[in-house]
């Protein structure tokens, strides 16, 4: 099916090495997603540089309902993630489906900036 029975695939992929700094997360769902859900609150997205400080404040996201994908951005060039960065994004279990379903558990994506 994909990753799990929530995430059907990523770029990058998980545990990638070399990704730009300016790089567009992309987490494509298996299932409709309530798009309520998709927040700050919901997605954490972790600076490793930083000792792992909360940088979600730093992204937009958008989500395509018709293709069940959804985009983390960052918000302004000047904040890319620098070189060398484990990056960590968390796509909390409070994250629901179209009928309101919680995912539960939660998924992790880490990655590396070249």
């Amino acid at each position: 099916m994909g990753l799990n029975e929530w995430i059907k695939e990523t770029n990058p992929q998980p545990n990638s090495f070399n990704v730009p700094d300016d790089t567009l997360v992309s987490i494509t769902f298996n299932q409709d997603i309530n798009r309520n859900t998709l927040n700050t609150r919901n997605i954490l997205i972790l600076d490793g540089k930083l000792g792992g400080t909360l940088i979600t404040n730093r992204f937009l996201f958008r989500y395509d309902a018709d293709n069940r994908n959804l985009l983390i951005y960052l918000k302004d060039d000047a904040d890319r993630l620098g070189s060398n960065n484990a990056i960590e994004v968390i796509i909390t279990g409070r994250v629901s489906n179209y009928h309101n379903v919680r995912m539960g558990i939660p998924f992790h994506l880490r990655f590396m900036t070249k």
